[in-house]
């Protein structure tokens, strides 16, 4: 299965760019399958240049009121669905992505990590840090097909 893999997120922001330090992290590491990894940054656009792909991994900061560095695993109907979810980006590249592909939409799945500081900064708490490497062991099995959640 095709898969892209997205960052989402500002590296200005602290905590907000957790996706787009995991899209670095996972660009320098081999992954199983046709894999493509994207840091599409604060963009929606990102959608548009996904080609044809049969799933999407979006990787992103989201409050949901759990504590710093919670891992969150959404499909893209639980994410647009979840009361009171906050991305930084109000999942803005969700909504984006179905509606570029329309009844071809690709799999979406949403791995949000709850961000401890969104303010101006560079680097991640480290909380968020330390949710990283959690991140992209998900990301890995999520490619193998395991479920892990």
């Amino acid at each position: 299965m095709r898969t892209a893999i997205v960052g989402v997120g500002n590296l200005l922001m602290r905590d907000d760019g957790v996706g787009v330090h995991v899209a670095h992290e996972l660009s320098d590491r081999p992954l199983p399958g046709p894999v493509e990894v994207i840091d599409a940054g604060t963009s929606a656009e990102a959608a548009f240049a996904l080609g044809s792909v049969e799933r999407v991994i979006v990787v992103d900061a989201a409050a949901l009121g759990g504590s710093p560095g919670t891992v969150y695993r959404l499909t893209a109907d639980d994410a647009l669905a979840a009361e009171g979810l906050r991305t930084c980006h109000d999942l803005g590249l969700v909504g984006t992505l179905r509606a570029a592909a329309g009844p071809d939409a690709p799999e979406i799945l949403v791995l949000g990590v709850e961000p401890k500081e969104i303010g101006w900064g560079v680097g991640l708490s480290w909380e968020v840090a330390a949710a990283v490497s959690k991140v992209i062991e998900l990301v890995n099995a999520e490619l193998k097909g395991a479920q892990c959640f």
